[in-house]
């Protein structure tokens, strides 16, 4: 077996690895934006909003590439309408 071989388990956990660190580029991203613009306590809720989000969401298990940019667009929108209720209700 030679250096170069790399097998169907390995590439997987490659592929795994390469996933989770955008999907954690793309929710760091989204906290620090909120952060930014709202503050902490928005930005605590808005990355366990995010996590629900990306939870809810299925996957198709074929797809060669996670669009992580969903899940932050569906928190976001989540995020805006808790907002208008909690508004809503003053």
């Amino acid at each position: 077996m030679s250096n170069e071989y790399i097998g169907v388990a390995d590439q997987q956990r490659e592929s795994m690895a390469q996933h989770l660190a955008l999907a954690e580029r793309e929710l760091s991203a989204f906290i620090t934006a909120v952060n930014q613009l709202f503050g902490a306590e928005q930005a605590s809720q808005a990355g366990h909003i995010w996590i629900e989000e990306l939870e809810r969401t299925d996957w198709p298990s074929e797809a060669p590439v996670i669009d992580w940019r969903n899940v932050t667009i569906a928190a976001a929108r989540r995020l805006v309408d808790r907002d208008k209720r909690q508004l809503s209700r003053s």
